[in-house]
């Protein structure tokens, strides 16, 4: 499942790299993620592996990852792999003068039985992840936009 959310955010694109581009800020924001570990962190981060958990419907899952792409104020992109599901995620940071634009880009595959089921559920796992991003980056916006 591929999925592309733009956003545009009234501050400078250090304020959203702020709470992006640092594990324990993005906790604050995303939802689902209930502890981010650095495994090896490399100098300028690209390699950098992790270990996720995350916690939805009462249930947790570990997911780990490696950060593929890093550049300050820009972009950001990782490779994650837990028990159910395979996530490619990529960001990217447009200083648009009074905005930036916030683009998401991610590739979910899912995992075994999964695999069958998201076929058949399409529709149900497209909806509850939309609505997923659309609190988080909501979330993120009020965040960003606010005064300090």
């Amino acid at each position: 499942m591929k999925f592309t959310y733009v956003m545009d955010i009234k501050c400078k694109p250090e304020k959203v790299w702020y709470w992006l581009g640092t594990p324990e800020r993005a906790k604050v924001w995303q939802t689902n993620v209930a502890k981010t570990e650095i495994l090896e962190k490399k100098p300028n981060w690209v390699g950098t592996t992790f270990r996720e958990t995350i916690e939805e419907n009462g249930r947790s899952v570990e997911m780990k990852g490696e950060v593929t792409a890093y550049i300050e104020n820009q972009s950001l992109a990782m490779h994650m792999s837990g028990k159910y599901n395979v996530v490619d995620i990529e960001w990217h940071i447009r200083d648009l003068g009074e905005y930036t634009r916030l683009t998401l880009n991610s590739n979910i595959r899912f995992k075994s039985f999964l695999k069958f089921v998201s076929l058949i559920l399409w529709p149900a796992f497209k909806r509850n992840i939309r609505g997923q991003l659309g609190k988080e980056y909501t979330k993120l916006k009020v965040l960003c936009e606010e005064e300090k």
